[in-house]
């Protein structure tokens, strides 16, 4: 099972809340309040109220970091020494420069502070005749010996300012953007009242299996658990219907869009079904599976039924067998039936992988198909089914059933379309710790995409709401309430949010009380 968002036992560092994804880039500097923020692995979220941040493991809640102020402090030094270098360039008297900017400045026409090395850079010309020293318009130029003793001043204030932006870096993760004034708030830490962050969507790609005959013989989902250890499968079947269907049509399969449409409209459909955006994904053919499963093969699995040439028992699939046997299906079996024993294929070559070390999987490591494998197989890979009921020959997905599949898997999802789900900032008004990713995963189920998650403005808070901001949030408001079982929603009057944020980053805030526990169910 998935599971999300950051954990590091680092001081200033972010805790876990129960997502996963790639680390996020560093957090904004003052000046970009405006600027569009980072993105994973994946879709970019405004920078301009909250601390970008990666998501990763289960939530570590009050007590689990602190807010890095000795490393800032730290910083402050090193940022004295570079001023102190840059002070003593500029009063550093220079021979005649060769550039024209340069000439100004020794002629007072331009008011421009020397750069970092001119100081080097004009030394050189120290050695020129005696009728050029004499040309110069200022006071002499500085014996080499002391040219060289700043240099060394430069190069040191330099080497401290490096040392001092990675520490600005590890104490700008625990900095939140005042949003109504849009400065930057003393430092806090993400155990303390106020503090949010942004979370980086559940990465996810599809393994398109393609039959002999150029037929969708399946789609598996996958998705990765925080720094790719772990993560899950959901194996989806080509006769699905997707709905709903256009007004007076008849639902098409996946099957059928795959024939008409190709392998984009497909996972439009697979990730519309799952309400679930899937970015990447691989098209499979028999030969590219004898490639990828041959570093462990023969794959062993057990199978209740006989098709094509393999008995019922226990099976021992040939690098060559796989894309045959992913693709076979009696005469008198459904989609069902194939569905099967494609989970216990993945089931199985998932677990050998895990065993078979690191040329398990041919191809890049941290990229494509070979990344999603070897991460997943690194944990306990959970493989499942698509739920899904019969309708003659053709399968309808199970909506609550598979709302509950993708919490459990992507628990992290972003939307696939504009307005799919709705966009929450779930914020912990209570002490409990694990509170954050369990609720989030309920929310996740009832529709909701989760993009910044945090602590209230106090720990004491009672009962859970769901705030919004404007008319035009209600719907979506009541829609989640009505899908999570939250019985309270609040409109907040415009500019008089409890904790403001930027109409285009969410649509409501979740503010979990003391009540939550009772009302996710979990």
């Amino acid at each position: 099972m998935t599971t999300g968002s950051v954990s590091d036992d680092r001081p200033g560092a972010m805790p876990d809340y129960g997502g996963q994804g790639e680390p996020a880039p560093p957090p904004p500097d003052p000046d970009a309040a405006d600027k569009p923020g980072p993105a994973h692995l994946a879709g970019s979220k405004p920078a301009g109220r909250q601390t970008p941040v990666p998501s990763a493991g289960a939530y570590t809640g009050p007590g689990a970091g602190t807010s890095g102020g000795g490393a800032y402090r730290e910083a402050a030094a090193a940022g004295g020494a570079y001023a102190a270098a840059r002070a003593a360039a500029a009063t550093t008297a220079h021979p005649q420069p060769h550039s024209r900017r340069g000439r100004a400045r020794t002629r007072g026409r331009a008011a421009v502070p020397p750069r970092v090395g001119e100081a080097a850079a004009d030394a050189t010309l120290a050695g020129g005749s005696a009728t050029r020293r004499r040309r110069l318009r200022g006071p002499r130029p500085a014996p080499a010996r002391e040219l060289r003793r700043r240099r060394h001043v430069v190069l040191a204030g330099m080497g401290a300012l490096t040392v001092a932006g990675a520490a600005l870096a590890v104490v700008g993760l625990g900095t939140v953007r005042n949003s109504t004034v849009g400065r930057y708030a003393d430092t806090i830490a993400p155990t303390d009242p106020g503090y949010q962050a942004y979370v980086v969507p559940t990465p996810t790609m599809a393994a398109v299996t393609k039959a002999p005959d150029g037929s969708l013989a399946g789609v598996t989902v996958l998705a990765l658990e925080a720094g790719d250890k772990g993560g899950a499968a959901i194996v989806v079947p080509p006769s699905t219907l997707v709905l709903p269907a256009p007004a007076g049509a008849t639902p098409p399969t996946l099957a059928e869009i795959y024939a008409d449409r190709g392998v984009n409209a497909t996972l439009a459909a697979v990730g519309k079904t799952l309400d679930v955006a899937v970015p990447d994904n691989v098209v499979i053919d028999a030969d590219h599976w004898a490639r990828l499963v041959a570093p462990v093969a023969p794959i062993e699995l057990t199978i209740d039924h006989r098709v094509d040439r393999w008995k019922a028992g226990k099976i021992r699939l040939a690098a060559d067998d796989v894309g045959p046997f992913l693709s076979a299906r009696a005469g008198n079996e459904t989609d069902l039936d194939r569905l099967d024993r494609q989970e216990r294929f993945w089931s199985a070559w998932l677990g050998q992988v895990r065993r078979g070390g690191e040329d398990a999987v041919p191809g890049e490591v941290g990229t494509g198909l070979g990344r999603f494998v070897r991460g997943i197989a690194s944990g306990s890979p959970d493989v499942t089914g698509l739920p899904v009921a019969r309708f003659g020959p053709r399968l309808v997905p199970d909506a609550p059933q598979v709302a509950r599949v993708v919490s459990d898997t992507v628990p992290f999802p972003e939307a696939p379309a504009p307005g799919a789900r709705v966009r929450v900032r779930l914020l912990n008004g209570t002490s409990d710790r694990s509170l954050t990713s369990d609720a989030a995963r309920a929310l996740v189920a009832a529709g909701a995409e989760v993009v910044i998650v945090g602590n209230a403005p106090t720990f004491t808070v009672d009962t859970t709401t769901i705030d919004y901001s404007g008319a035009d949030r209600r719907a979506l408001a009541e829609r989640l309430a009505e899908a999570s079982g939250i019985r309270r929603t609040e409109a907040m009057p415009a500019g008089d949010e409890k904790v403001p944020s930027s109409d285009d980053e969410i649509d409501v805030t979740v503010v979990l009380g003391r009540d939550a526990r009772d009302l996710i169910g979990r």
